[in-house]
């Protein structure tokens, strides 16, 4: 009986020191990811309004609507602005700030050119000649304009783009480079040049300007020949015959 009871106990303690259960581990929860946080882009508005109303307005190049005309979706920055009408066109560089509203308000009405030459020019647009009015001026709608100025008695053609701002008037001042002109005679001579001696036969591409000039040649025994010439683009050669009678 006591080695009975002894064996109970004994397997009772065996049983006691075993674990009871297994040991669970626990599963880490997923962490869930914040949600992207959205930024909102910073924009400005402009206002364009233009008289007379109607007008297109382009934006940097693309087209965003007509006079009267809000925007609210435009990069803070610098934006070019063509505000297009049958009158013309009229364009401006705005500068827009976040949250801001910036204003233009244009009239679309014709502006002038006023050129200014040493000589007589020809003001030709898209092949039509432009009457200048007594002031001496052409009227032109506002926009980019490309002018052609011609003088074909001096082979002069030069081409210029203008910018013609409503009511305001656009100069264009004309200084070309000069031309040559050669002068030599039959007999040794001084050479004169509007009034001023410029040197002695042979005078070889002295620089003049272009136009209208008087050239006088005198020789050393008497005797001289005048000339009333016109200097072109191209070089000019002018010889003096004193074995001829003078006209």
């Amino acid at each position: 009986m006591a080695l009975a009871a002894a064996a109970v106990t004994g397997g009772l303690y065996v049983w006691k020191a075993l674990p009871t259960s297994t040991a669970r581990v626990k599963t880490p929860e997923p962490v869930q990811a914040s949600p992207p946080v959205t930024t909102r882009k910073a924009t400005g508005a402009l206002r364009v309004k233009s008289s007379p109303a109607g007008a297109q307005v382009l934006i940097d190049g693309k087209p965003r609507g007509v006079t009267p005309l809000t925007l609210t979706d435009l990069i803070p920055g610098h934006h070019a602005v063509a505000i297009k009408s049958d009158a013309g066109t009229v364009d401006r560089i705005v500068t827009v700030a976040a949250d801001e509203t910036a204003e233009i308000d244009e009239s679309i009405f014709p502006g002038w050119v006023a050129v200014y030459s040493p000589f007589d020019l020809t003001i030709i647009e898209g092949g039509r000649v432009l009457r200048p009015d007594d002031r001496s001026q052409v009227m032109l709608p506002p926009g980019t304009h490309e002018i052609r100025l011609v003088n074909r008695a001096l082979a002069f053609d030069e081409v210029r783009q203008v910018d013609v701002k409503p009511g305001d008037t656009t100069v264009v001042r004309l200084t070309p480079p000069p031309s040559t002109l050669t002068v030599t005679a039959t007999e040794a001579a001084e050479v004169w040049l509007d009034g001023a001696r410029v040197g002695e036969t042979p005078v070889d591409a002295l620089s003049v300007s272009l136009g209208t000039h008087e050239v006088v040649v005198k020789r050393a025994t008497g005797g001289e020949r005048r000339f009333t010439i016109t200097i072109g683009v191209n070089p000019v050669t002018l010889n003096a015959d004193f074995n001829r009678p003078a006209v």
